[in-house]
C-alpha cells in the first residue's frame, strides 16, 4: 500500500530504518566494525541466543545513522529471517516495546494486551528464526524490565542479533552486550568533508577558497559533532558571502556549552512566522513521527499561517514543513507518492533547541496516579499517561488551572473526559481527543468559540453534540474510524470557517446533513454521501465546493436521480482534486446508471480515479479520454456487468492499472490498447508509462491479445500481476520483454507453465499462485528466467517437488515457500531433499 493511500495514522514514538547514505560521512570504519560484529559467526559467543551489540556516543554523533546503514545492509538482510526496528527514547515501557517489536516484525498491527500474551506471541514469532532487533534510543538502566523484555529472543536460532544505540555505557552493561563499540567525535578533516559538500558545494572555485578557510575555523568550533556540521552547513550554504560567514565566526552563540550554540544558528536563521512554526514542533513527545498534514493545520490553528500571505494557507504550510526539513530542523521524511512529504520527525537535539526557545510555552506532560506538576502556564500540551495512570486515564482536574491553554493533544489512554473540562478551557485552539475511549462529548463543547482544530478520530461516539455547530471557528473536524458514528449535526451549515471535515472509514454515518453545499471554503471533504431521505444531500450541494483539494469520495452514486442532478454537481470545476472515487451501493439498481456517470465527468487536472460496484454493462467514454493527460491511477473494481474494458491505452500519464472483479469480461484486445498515441516515428505507442498492471478475480476472462505491427505496447511495464483468473490460458507474445516482476495464478485448467510463455530476460521475482490440483512446477519455462532472484510459490498444497533447473539459477537468492504443505515438510532443515536447493542464500518456509 502506498503512502497516499493510508486512511489512517500510526501514532508511537519512533525512529526511521531508512537512511540516506550519500550524507555519511568519516563513519566507514565504524560500519565496517558493526558488520564484522553482525555477520561473523565464528565467535566465541556465537551459541548465545542473541548477541547484543551496542553502539554508545553522545547525542549527534550519529549511532542512529549506524544502525540503519548496518540493518540495510545488504549481506545483512540476505543472513537473517526477520529484522525490526523499534524506537525506546525514555520510557522504557515492556509491553509497548514487545507491541511495537510485534508490528515491526509482522507488519501489521498487533492489539494491546496483557505482557504474557505479548511475550507468547512475540516467542512464537521468533521461534526458530535468525533475527536482528534494533531497539534505539535506549536511556533505561532497569535490568529487571530488560530481563522482561528479552525473554522471547532466546527462542531464536543461533546467530541472531540486538543492535543497542544507546548515550550511556552502563546501559549498554546492564543489557548484557557482548560488544560495546564506542562512536567517537569526527575529526577535523572528516568533519571538514561533510561540512564542505553541503555548504559549498554550489561555490565557484575563488569562492571556494576564500571561504574554506574561514570555514575550517567552523567546523572547529563543532567538536567533532555530525550533528553539528550538517546544520551548520545547512545554514551556510545560502549566504555567499565571506563576510556572512565571518559573522558567523565570531559569534557569541559559541561562548556556550554543548552543540545548542551550533543549532541556535539554523534557529536564528529562520523568517520569524517559521520561527513560531519551529518551536510549535516541540509539542510533540521526542522521538515521535510528526504528520505532516495534521502540523499544518496545527500550525493553521494557532494562526501561525496567515491569511494574507499568498497562496492557501494549506500550500504555504507545506512550504514551511519543506523548508524545515531543507534546514534539517526536521528529518526522516517519509513521502507519498506525489513527492509531498507524509511524516517526518525532530532529532532530539533539535528538539532540546526547540523546546528551550519555547520556554514553558510547550511541554509534554506525563499523567500519573498522584497530582501532576504545575500546569498554569503551559499554551501548548501533549498529555501522556503513565503507568502508573493505570489503563482507566481521565483528564486530571489540575489542567484546569492552565487558563492560558490553546492546544491539548494525547495519547490514546484517556477513556473519561470530565463534564466542565470545556467551561475551564475556553481559549482552546485545537483540541486532540483521537484513539479515546469516549462514546459521548459533552455539549459544553459549544463553549470553545475559538476552537480550529477537533480531532475525534478512532473513538466510540456515536452522535456529534449539536452544540459543536457553534464552533464557528472551527477550521478542521476529523472524525476518521469513528465506525460507530452515525450522524453529524444538523447545524453544520453555520460552520463557515470549516476548511476540512474528514469521516475516513466512518461506515455507520449514511448521510450527510443538508446545507453542507454552504461550506464554500470547504478544502478537505473525504467523503461525500448521496441520499439520507429529507435529512440528507443529494449531488447538487456539490456545485458551489469548487475549492475542494485533495481526494474526494463520492458514495451512493446510484441514488443520484437524474442526469440534471449530476449537471449540477459539476465535477468537472473541480480543478484542485487529484483523486476521485466513485461508489455505488450493492441495492442501488437506476435504468440510467451509464447516463449519470458519463455526466459526471471530473476535471482534466485529476490523477486518481476509482469506481466501485458500478451496475452499468459500459464504462464512461470519457475515461478512455486523452484530455484526461494528468491521469496516473486507475481502479476499476466490482464493476460486475461491464462485459468490455474502455481503451485506457489512450491515457499518455497511466502508471497504474488496477482491474477488479469484471465479471462479464471475456476478452481484452485491441480495444483495451487503444490506437491514439503516435511515438513520432510513425508506430502507435499505448499505454506509454504504463508501470503496473493487476488483474484480479476475472471469472470468465479467456483471450488477451495485444495489437501486432510497428508500434509499441506497454514500453514501461515493471510489474504484472494476474490472479483468480481461472480461464485464461495463454499470455500475449509481445508482452514488453523488460517486465521485473511478475505474478500468476496457475492452474491444470487455466494458465500452466507448460504452455509456451514470454521469456523476460529482466524478471528478477516471481510470484506463483497455485491451488490444491497442482501437484508440479514443469521444467523449461523457469530455466530460461536467467536474472531472476526471487521465487515465491503460494497454495500449493500437494505439490511434491520443485524443477531440477532452480539449481542453475544462479542469480537467484531467495525461494519462499508459503502453504506448500508437502513442500514445506520436504524441505525443511534435515528434510531429504533439502540439498536441491542448498545453493540458495535465503529459504524461507511456512
Amino acid at each position: 500500500m502506498g503512502n497516499a493511500e493510508r486512511t489512517h495514522e500510526i501514532e508511537g514514538r519512533e525512529t526511521s530504518s531508512q537512511v540516506d547514505k550519500s550524507a555519511i560521512v568519516g563513519r566507514e570504519n565504524d560500519i565496517n566494525e558493526i558488520l564484522r560484529m553482525l555477520l561473523n559467526e565464528t565467535s566465541d559467543v556465537v551459541n548465545e541466543v542473541p548477541i547484543v551489540i551496542s553502539i554508545v556516543g553522545m547525542g549527534g554523533l550519529g549511532k542512529t545513522t549506524l544502525a540503519q546503514l548496518a540493518y540495510n545492509n545488504g549481506d545483512v538482510k540476505r543472513h537473517l529471517d526477520i529484522r525490526m526496528w523499534v524506537c525506546v527514547s525514555n520510557d522504557f515501557d515492556v509491553k509497548q516495546i514487545a507491541k511495537s517489536i510485534i508490528e515491526s516484525a509482522t507488519g501489521s498491527g498487533c492489539e494491546s494486551l496483557a505482557l504474557s500474551p505479548l511475550q507468547d506471541r512475540l516467542q512464537g514469532i521468533l521461534q526458530a528464526k535468525q533475527f536482528l532487533l534494533v531497539p534505539d534510543d535506549v536511556w533505561s538502566n532497569d535490568s529487571e524490565k530488560w530481563d522482561k523484555l528479552r525473554v522471547p529472543f532466546q527462542a531464536g536460532k543461533p546467530g541472531s542479533r540486538i543492535i543497542v544505540t544507546t548515550r550511556m555505557e552502563y546501559v549498554a552493561s546492564t543489557m548484557g552486550s557482548s560488544h560495546i563499540h564506542k562512536l567517537l567525535a569526527l575529526s577535523d578533516d572528516e568533519c571538514w568533508l561533510l561540512f564542505n559538500c553541503r555548504a559549498l558545494e554550489h561555490q565557484s572555485a575563488e569562492e571556494h577558497l576564500e571561504l574554506e578557510v574561514i570555514g575550517r575555523e567552523i567546523v572547529k568550533k563543532c567538536g567533532g559533532v555530525r550533528l553539528a556540521a550538517k546544520k551548520i552547513s545547512s545554514a551556510l550554504r545560502l549566504r555567499k558571502t565571506t563576510r556572512e560567514w565571518e559573522v558567523v565566526l565570531g559569534s557569541e552563540i559559541w561562548n556556550s556549552e554543548g552543540i545548542l550554540p551550533a543549532l541556535w544558528l539554523s534557529y536564528q536563521d529562520l523568517p520569524p512566522a517559521m520561527k513560531q512554526c519551529f518551536v510549535y514542533c516541540s509539542v510533540f513527545p521526542k522521538d515521535r513521527m510528526i504528520w505532516k498534514d495534521r502540523l499544518v493545520k496545527l500550525w493553521a490553528a494557532q494562526g501561525f499561517i496567515r491569511s494574507e500571505e499568498s497562496g492557501e494557507i494549506e500550500e504555504i504550510g507545506g512550504l514551511y514543513s519543506a523548508d524545515l526539513l531543507r534546514r534539517l530542523l526536521l528529518q526522516d521524511a517519509e513521502l507519498d507518492d506525489y513527492k509531498n512529504i507524509v511524516i517526518c520527525k525532530m532529532h532530539d537535539l533539535v528538539h532540546d533547541l526547540a523546546q528551550f526557545v519555547s520556554g514553558s510555552d510547550c511541554s509534554t506532560v506525563e499523567i500519573r496516579k498522584q497530582a501532576s506538576s504545575n500546569l498554569n502556564n503551559i499554551r501548548h500540551s501533549f498529555l501522556i499517561f503513565s503507568d502508573e495512570a493505570g489503563e482507566v486515564a481521565s483528564i486530571p482536574v489540575t489542567l484546569f488551572k492552565a487558563h492560558k491553554l490553546r492546544t491539548l493533544l494525547r495519547d490514546s489512554r484517556i477513556s473519561r473526559v470530565p463534564q466542565n473540562l470545556f467551561h475551564h478551557l475556553r481559549y482552546l485552539r485545537a483540541l486532540d481527543l483521537s484513539g479515546a475511549r469516549i462514546q459521548k462529548l459533552s455539549r459544553t463543547i459549544g463553549r470553545l468559540k475559538h476552537l480550529r482544530y477537533l480531532d475525534l478520530s478512532y473513538t466510540d461516539i456515536v452522535e456529534l453534540p449539536e452544540e459543536v455547530s457553534n464552533c464557528i471557528n472551527l477550521q478542521t473536524l476529523r472524525l476518521n474510524r469513528c465506525e460507530k458514528l452515525k450522524k453529524l449535526p444538523r447545524g453544520m451549515r453555520k460552520m463557515i470557517s470549516l476548511r476540512h471535515l474528514e469521516i475516513i472509514c466512518t461506515f455507520m454515518l449514511m448521510y450527510l446533513p443538508q446545507g453542507i453545499g454552504r461550506l464554500t471554503g470547504l478544502r478537505t471533504l473525504t467523503e461525500f454521501i448521496v441520499g439520507g431521505g429529507d435529512e440528507g444531500c443529494n449531488c447538487r450541494e456539490l456545485k458551489y465546493l469548487n475549492h475542494l483539494q485533495g481526494s474526494l469520495r463520492i458514495k451512493g452514486v446510484g441514488k443520484v436521480r437524474s442526469r440534471d442532478e449530476a449537471r449540477e454537481a459539476e465535477l468537472d470545476k473541480k480543478q484542485h482534486l487529484h483523486a476521485l472515487t466513485l461508489k455505488y451501493g450493492y441495492d442501488e439498481r437506476l435504468d440510467d446508471d451509464e447516463d449519470v456517470l458519463e455526466i459526471l465527468k471530473p476535471h482534466t487536472n485529476l490523477k486518481e480515479f476509482i469506481i466501485r460496484s458500478y451496475k452499468g454493462s459500459k464504462l464512461p467514454k470519457w475515461i478512455e479520454d486523452p484530455v484526461l493527460s494528468n491521469l496516473v491511477k486507475v481502479k476499476l473494481m466490482r464493476c460486475d456487468k461491464c462485459n468490455q474494458l474502455p481503451g485506457l491505452g489512450k491515457l499518455l500519464s497511466l502508471i497504474y492499472l488496477h482491474i477488479h472483479s469484471l465479471k462479464e469480461v471475456r476478452k481484452v484486445g485491441g480495444e483495451f490498447s487503444g490506437d491514439a498515441n503516435n511515438d513520432g516515428s510513425g508506430g502507435v505507442v499505448s499505454f506509454p508509462k504504463l508501470e503496473t498492471l493487476f488483474f484480479f478475480k476475472m471469472p470468465n476472462w479467456e483471450e488477451w491479445e495485444l495489437p501486432e505491427g510497428d508500434g509499441q505496447i506497454m514500453p514501461s511495464l515493471v510489474e504484472l500481476r494476474l490472479k483468480s483468473c481461472p480461464k485464461i490460458k495463454a499470455l500475449p507474445r509481445n508482452l514488453p520483454p523488460l517486465l521485473q516482476r511478475l505474478s500468476l495464478g496457475i492452474s491444470n485448467d487455466g494458465l500452466s507453465l507448460e504452455a509456451p510463455l514470454p521469456i523476460f530476460l529482466n524478471l528478477n521475482h516471481l510470484e506463483i499462485w497455485g491451488n490444491d490440483e497442482l501437484t508440479s512446477l514443469p521444467g523449461g519455462w523457469l530455466g530460461q528466467l536467467k536474472a531472476l532472484q526471487t521465487l515465491q510459490i503460494n497454495n500449493c498444497n500437494w505439490m511434491e517437488s520443485l524443477p531440477e533447473e532452480l539449481q542453475n539459477l544462479t542469480m537467484l537468492q531467495q525461494l519462499r515457500l508459503a502453504s506448500c504443505r508437502v513442500l514445506e515438510e520436504r524441505y525443511q532443515d534435515g528434510g531429504e531433499d533439502r540439498d536441491k536447493i542448498a545453493n540458495i542464500p535465503s529459504i524461507k518456509i511456512g
